[in-house]
């Protein structure tokens, strides 16, 4: 993740060049390592945010072909359902397929509100729900079919030709949703789409949820390279992650990451108010705890350790079937601590990254839970 839990504390119009340099430096760097970069989209904090999509256009063609752009994730409700359509189709035809497009309601506080969203439609997460909907029946259009007409709280139109252009993927590009509510893992499984199934600290929450997921998706009878593709992206939020050479290095390298973190949000809190106070903060079914991320509630949990540390807590992920993992590394990129984030790049895609490289993932469920049973076992065939 670019530029990870990164705070506007240098907002003037001057600042803005350093700091699109600096995500790109990052972005660069982290694909030349192995890692897929991912960027977030938020407006009104941080100029690369604002628009994910032409910053990952920028990138595809300076980074090597095998590596794989994402996003965690674009806000659906701040955009014309048509234009989203095209963006993401276009970019999944640049980059031949290889951008992975997470989806969800995005960041709240000042961004609604700004982008023409009531914090109550933007909140309930009608505002995805509804340009979900909308995007799958845009890219099964075809030309001759009856004209299609949409309206939400904000946008409306009506479609008399199919939008171009379409996915490079079939049936559309690869996107990964948010779940945190049981209603749209349940829409997830149902609908063949990956998952971002929760963020480090709730191990046992996780393995009910996958194994909730896993049984969803068989039951929806889809093809098996819908099945493979959901298990491959299905995705884990590690928020706050420090490799070093030794357990207790990273401990106190963790210790001086999280001292500079909460002092720029402090001074971004002092300059802006609550407008910086970040992301919901959520693990489990429960609600959202809106001032976590002012009091560091994303360094609650954090990964510590040398390689084979870090490396014993992938491999706890890979045994509930997790193969696709978002790592936020620690050390503020444009502040003092960004040799600590540098450092652990580093020794993760060079200590950990390989022990991983040949291990396929899980893709049959008796592979994590024995008792599981098949559709058509419990129907009594086979």
């Amino acid at each position: 993740m670019v530029l990870s839990m990164y705070v506007d504390v240098d907002d003037a119009p001057e600042d803005d060049e350093r700091i699109l340099s600096l995500a790109l430096e990052q972005s660069l760097m982290a694909a030349q390592l192995g890692f897929n970069p991912f960027f977030t989209e938020h407006h009104f904090r941080g100029p690369w945010h604002s628009n994910p999509m032409q910053f990952a256009a920028y990138v595809a063609p300076l980074i090597p072909e095998d590596v794989w752009l994402g996003f965690g994730v674009l806000s659906l409700g701040y955009y014309h359902p048509v234009r989203l359509l095209e963006s993401m189709n276009m970019l999944d035809q640049l980059t031949k397929g290889r951008a992975v497009f997470g989806v969800g309601s995005g960041f709240s506080g000042i961004e609604p509100p700004g982008l023409g969203l009531t914090p109550e439609h933007h909140g309930s997460s009608r505002a995805a729900d509804e340009a979900l909907d909308i995007l799958q029946k845009l890219w099964a259009f075809r030309n001759g079919d009856p004209e299609y007409a949409f309206e939400t709280e904000v946008y409306r139109g009506t479609i008399a030709r199919r939008v171009v252009p379409g996915p490079y993927r079939k049936p559309h590009p690869t996107i990964i949703t948010t779940a945190r509510r049981e209603p749209a893992l349940i829409r997830a499984a149902q609908n063949g789409w990956p998952v971002f199934a929760g963020t480090w600290g709730d191990h046992e929450y996780l393995i009910e949820q996958m194994r909730t997921y896993r049984r969803l998706l068989a039951e929806a009878n889809h093809p098996q390279r819908v099945i493979d593709e959901c298990l491959q992206w299905c995705t884990y939020d590690w928020l706050s992650v420090v490799v070093a050479d030794s357990d207790e290095q990273a401990l106190a390298k963790a210790h001086e990451a999280r001292t500079e973190r909460m002092a720029f949000r402090q001074q971004a809190a002092e300059k802006h108010g609550q407008s910086t106070h970040g992301p919901a903060m959520m693990r489990g079914p429960g609600k959202p705890n809106a001032g976590a991320f002012a009091r560091g509630g994303d360094m609650d949990h954090i990964i510590a350790g040398n390689p084979d540390t870090v490396a014993a807590e992938v491999q706890k992920l890979i045994d509930v079937g997790i193969n696709h993992i978002l790592v936020r590394f620690m050390g503020e990129w444009p502040g003092e601590t960004q040799p600590i984030n540098e450092r652990s790049m580093r020794l993760f895609s060079t200590e950990v990254l390989p022990r991983f490289k040949d291990v396929p993932p899980i893709s049959e469920p008796r592979q994590i839970d024995p008792s599981y049973v098949s559709p058509a076992e419990a129907r009594g065939i086979g």
